[in-house]
């Protein structure tokens, strides 16, 4: 046939040929885009195997341990290397009203060191998160909880009273190696070199870390785990690379030397300078302003309370602050949590309504435009200070307060304080009369340890000190009750009473932002917990694809 063609072509003039060529060339073009169409309807894009992914963080690993693992850095890889107790279980169930919970594990479970994971792993991990000594985050959500080893696969949790939440104990609960650890005393599990160098039973098995001189961790890498129980992961290897600060983080992204980073805020996407894409999580968080009405007696009254909450726009501060990527909050709920679908009305902000009602309330500008008003013969001025935790998004919105505030007549400080000094000793010895801060729920919704009059001291996180005995009930109504409908009524009312009170601002509930390279495939963008949680369909991720048949 090509010996044919080539006689052919040899009798054409240059004009024929000319044309002829052309037409060889339109047929081959045609093939390629046929063949293309064909191919494209009978078969489609999968995620496929391999590729290398690595992801910058602002801080250091310390504690790659479930049980002790208290910052963002720690809590990534102990989601990447652990694996959760409602993972790694086939039944899990509460019994007696919810009083006992039953857990019974999957069978040929492994750690990354081939040694069985068995529910002594499950009571070990428990039973240390309940030591003292061990100063874990989680020490108070496992309280009072007792454990009996039904098998070497089943455990029976008993918990005294029914609570309607501890599913999400369970799924925060990723299991340590007893065979590992039951030799360290508790006190002396932070400096063990498991820290750093962790045997877990999840999807990655760690590999290897680069430490600087100084000993700052500069890389961290795992790797696929070859007997993982559930979905092998599609990502061959994965790399933190741990930064000091943002500008770090994003140098290092605008370089190519890493293909994601999270956490940065709306503003600073401005400083990104090469193709990336953002997901955008939820998080059952709010920021508020709190009132401890024990450290100014101007707070102790409602209305104003109630007009500094009316002079507050949130639209504007998520227009502004976030430009459209949070969401307002005005009760003690985020709207988009489980059984947290009433929604709370918030007037419209104004000036004019502030003013109203200071002056109802028969507190009068003095000659220094600043509020005043008169107890037992003596002026009492309308004068604050507002503390706020150094971070940026939170000094812009206390910055817009102390504008809005002062706009109605009061006279505002701004106490800026270094984040690593808000726990303590801020917030432990409630050393302030307002506070600019975020409460981060369970997947759960319960309000417990932000709301009842039993969390007002450290170590609860009632920052407003709130005491009120109709939600102390209706908190604990909450917690026993496993009827759908019935908890929407009754966090309905709980709600509504909280607000009613003006213990705390409500302000907004920002969108947690990942951002990452153009390859990066498989992220699904939803509600989480907390930002660790966006590991949590790691094994859907990919950086390559193939064609299969439809």
């Amino acid at each position: 046939m090509l010996t044919k063609l080539k006689k052919i072509y040899r009798v054409l003039s240059r004009t024929e040929r000319a044309a002829f060529a052309a037409s060889v060339a339109i047929a081959a073009v045609t093939s390629v885009i046929l063949a293309g169409t064909v191919i494209g309807k009978v078969t489609k894009a999968v995620a496929a195997r391999g590729g290398s992914y690595s992801e910058g963080v602002v801080g250091q690993p310390s504690f790659v341990n479930p049980v002790i693992a208290s910052n963002d850095a720690d809590k990534s890889l102990v989601r990447l290397l652990f694996s959760n107790v409602m993972d790694l279980s086939e039944k899990v169930e509460p019994e007696g009203e919810g009083r006992v919970w039953v857990l019974r594990l999957k069978e040929n479970l492994a750690w990354h060191d081939g040694e069985e994971l068995t529910s002594d792993d499950v009571l070990f991990t428990v039973r240390k998160i309940q030591d003292p000594d061990s100063r874990s985050p989680l020490f108070e959500s496992w309280q009072g909880v007792r454990l009996e080893r039904v098998s070497s696969r089943e455990v029976r949790f008993n918990l005294g009273n029914p609570y309607v939440f501890f599913a999400s104990n369970l799924k925060n609960l990723y299991v340590l190696p007893k065979h590992l650890y039951e030799h360290i005393p508790v006190a002396n599990w932070r400096i063990s070199e498991f820290n750093l160098k962790p045997v877990g039973s999840g999807p990655y098995v760690f590999d290897s870390y680069d430490t600087r001189p100084d000993g700052f961790i500069t890389e961290y890498r795992i790797k696929p785990n070859g007997e993982y129980f559930d979905a092998r992961p599609f990502i061959s290897n994965i790399t933190f690379r741990f930064y000091q600060n943002k500008d770090e983080l994003i140098h290092a992204f605008n370089g190519g030397r890493i293909d994601g980073l999270a956490g940065i805020e709306m503003r600073e996407l401005e400083q990104i300078g090469r193709p990336y894409g953002v997901e955008y999580f939820q998080l059952p968080n709010y920021y508020a302003v709190f009132f401890n009405q024990n450290q100014n007696i101007a707070l102790k009254e409602r209305e104003v309370r109630r007009a500094l909450a009316a002079a507050v726009d949130r639209q504007k501060l998520v227009a502004e602050i976030f430009k459209g990527r949070a969401a307002v909050v005005t009760g003690p709920i985020p709207h988009d949590t489980d059984l947290a679908r009433a929604t709370i009305h918030a007037s419209p902000a104004s000036a004019d309504a502030a003013n109203e009602i200071l002056e109802d309330a028969k507190w009068a500008r003095g000659e220094t435009g600043i509020r005043e008003t008169r107890v037992r013969n003596s002026a009492i001025h309308l004068e604050l200070t507002l503390t706020v935790p150094d971070v940026p998004f939170l000094v812009r919105t206390a910055e817009y307060l102390k504008s809005a505030w002062e706009e109605i007549g009061a006279a505002i400080h701004i106490n800026l304080v270094p984040l690593e000094e808000v726990a303590d000793p801020i917030i432990k010895n409630r050393e302030y009369q307002m506070i600019l801060f975020g409460n981060i729920l369970n997947a759960g919704s319960d309000l417990y340890s932000f709301w009842h009059s039993s969390e007002r001291f450290h170590p609860g996180l009632n920052l407003s000190l709130y005491h009120n005995d109709k939600v102390d009930g209706l908190i604990e109504s909450i917690r026993q009750n496993f009827d759908v409908e019935r908890a929407e009524s009754l966090y309905r009312e709980l709600q509504e009473r909280i607000v009613e009170d003006f213990p705390a601002i409500f302000l907004y509930s920002p969108d947690y932002l990942y951002v990452t390279g153009k390859e990066l495939k498989g992220m699904s963008p939803r509600l989480i917990t907390e930002p660790a949680d966006r590991f949590s369909n790691i094994a859907d991720w990919h950086l390559k694809t193939k064609r299969v048949l439809k």
